[in-house]
């Protein structure tokens, strides 16, 4: 669990200093092995044991940077934030917060563990992500609560979204679409026969998955902008 005192966080922690040998490691050597393991056989593969075997020490000296697996798990996302590349706002709220959406959505992509996982502190990249995505929404011109709530929203809709693309639920498969379609024959769901029939007559084409990530962005910074303008 994050520690209860904010100044004894992970990364303070680290730049305190020790009794004991002189430290042969440092945080983002853990948390490069820890990203190398989840990405190649999942987070289960995740353990203070299995992390400090790959570093060639032993879980004791481990503990000597890190209290346990939720640390790990903090340290993977702050260093998979840093793969982030920002460009200077631009002052276009859509096209800011796009780029960091799209770039987000690829994290995901290349390391699924991701969607699993739950970090408890934010280190020094997080707070880069937060610091940017504070001045991507300033033109909105927001209190400061809800920028943080805005923020927060389309993070969320970016881990949702990664998650059903990561399980092929953007979609409804054949099978679950035949399954609706056979159970609206025997129901009364007007609405959503209605929706049926109007697909069907558009020749069933299939759902742009990249349509269906910006416009949930778009309909987020609609309602976040206050409906206003959010070019």
């Amino acid at each position: 669990m994050p520690s209860a005192d904010p100044t004894n966080t992970l990364w303070l922690r680290a730049g305190d200093p020790r009794p004991g040998p002189r430290p042969g490691l440092n945080l983002d050597d853990i948390a490069a092995v820890c990203v190398r393991l989840a990405d190649g056989e999942g987070l289960p593969a995740l353990s203070m044991r299995r992390v400090a075997e790959e570093l060639g020490t032993g879980a004791a000296s481990l503990y000597r940077y890190v209290s346990g697996k939720d640390d790990l798990v903090s340290l993977m996302y702050d260093r998979v934030a840093g793969e982030y590349e920002f460009d200077s706002a631009t002052g276009d709220l859509r096209a800011d917060v796009l780029s960091v959406a799209d770039q987000a959505r690829a994290m995901y992509r290349r390391h699924p563990w991701m969607v699993r996982a739950n970090p408890g502190e934010l280190g020094p990249n997080g707070l880069r992500y937060l610091d940017h995505m504070v001045g991507v929404l300033a033109p909105a011109r927001l209190e400061p609560a809800a920028t943080m709530t805005g923020i927060a929203m389309l993070s969320g809709w970016v881990t949702v979204f990664s998650a059903q693309e990561a399980a092929g639920q953007v979609a409804p498969a054949a099978a679950g679409a035949d399954h609706i379609a056979a159970m609206l024959r025997h129901g009364d769901y007007p609405h959503l026969s209605e929706l049926f029939a109007r697909s069907e007559a558009a020749g069933g084409a299939a759902v742009d998955a990249d349509a269906v990530f910006r416009a949930g962005i778009e309909a987020l910074l609609f309602g976040i902008a206050g409906g206003g303008d959010v070019e």
